[in-house]
């Protein structure tokens, strides 16, 4: 009996082994291997202009911003980008009357990675990237003037105009892209954004960063993208 399990575990063994080394599998993988190989390593290079920044401020938002996008396609897998963008705001705190003005250009370069790569037949990208952003600008913030909360004076200013400062910040997203006619894509992208460095000053620091959002270490931001395939 002891004799006639270890031979049929010995025949399970053999038909699985040749299942997995079937020389119709190895052609099969040999194959997929070749036609991933066999793709161009340049895929082309779309413009994007995101309209999420401008519509916040539509709605009622203290911020607006927008951005144009440059992205090249690297064997549909591999995609660099590049964001320039410019953001502005101009508000009063309803509960501090602290009014903060700024608005600046900014930057971003970083790589996206194409989840769905091996399947070039789908209308679009699942993928996710790292950016770093950068922006050096100036600012100006008040607010009323500080008395003395015992005699009620002496009264001291707050206002400092044209404050410059330097911000860098990393970004780690997450987005798809759908092709929706011909070369016309849309698209939008989940960002989780970490602050880096920002040049400080002795009494104030800024309440908005352009690229960025509001400051704090840590913030989220959204984008909305229409893009355009180049036919080159």
């Amino acid at each position: 009996m002891k004799k006639k399990r270890i031979s049929t575990y010995i025949t399970l063994l053999t038909l699985l082994s040749s299942m997995l080394y079937s020389p119709t599998l190895a052609a099969q993988e040999k194959k997929a291997t070749t036609e991933e190989e066999k793709v161009p390593f340049y895929q082309g290079t779309t413009i994007g202009v995101d309209i999420f920044g401008l519509g916040s401020k539509v709605f009622g938002g203290d911020i607006t911003s927008t951005e144009i996008s440059v992205e090249v396609n690297l064997k549909n897998r591999y995609v660099p980008v590049a964001e320039i963008g410019y953001g502005t705001t101009d508000t009063t705190d309803d509960g501090t009357n602290i009014h903060y003005k700024a608005s600046a250009p900014y930057f971003r370069v970083g790589m996206n990675y194409n989840f769905f790569f091996r399947k070039p037949y789908l209308p679009g990208f699942l993928y996710g990237g790292i950016r770093y952003g950068f922006t050096s600008f100036s600012y100006d913030v008040s607010a009323p003037a500080m008395k003395d909360p015992a005699w009620g004076f002496p009264e001291i200013p707050f206002s400092y105009d044209g404050v410059k400062t330097t911000v860098t910040w990393a970004e780690l997203l997450a987005g798809i892209k759908v092709n929706v006619y011909k070369n016309f894509y849309m698209g939008w992208s989940l960002r989780y954004r970490i602050r880096m460095n920002m040049k400080k000053t002795e009494h104030t620091e800024p309440w908005y960063i352009p690229g960025f959002g509001k400051n704090n270490s840590t913030n989220l931001g959204v984008t909305y993208s229409l893009i355009y395939k180049l036919p080159f």
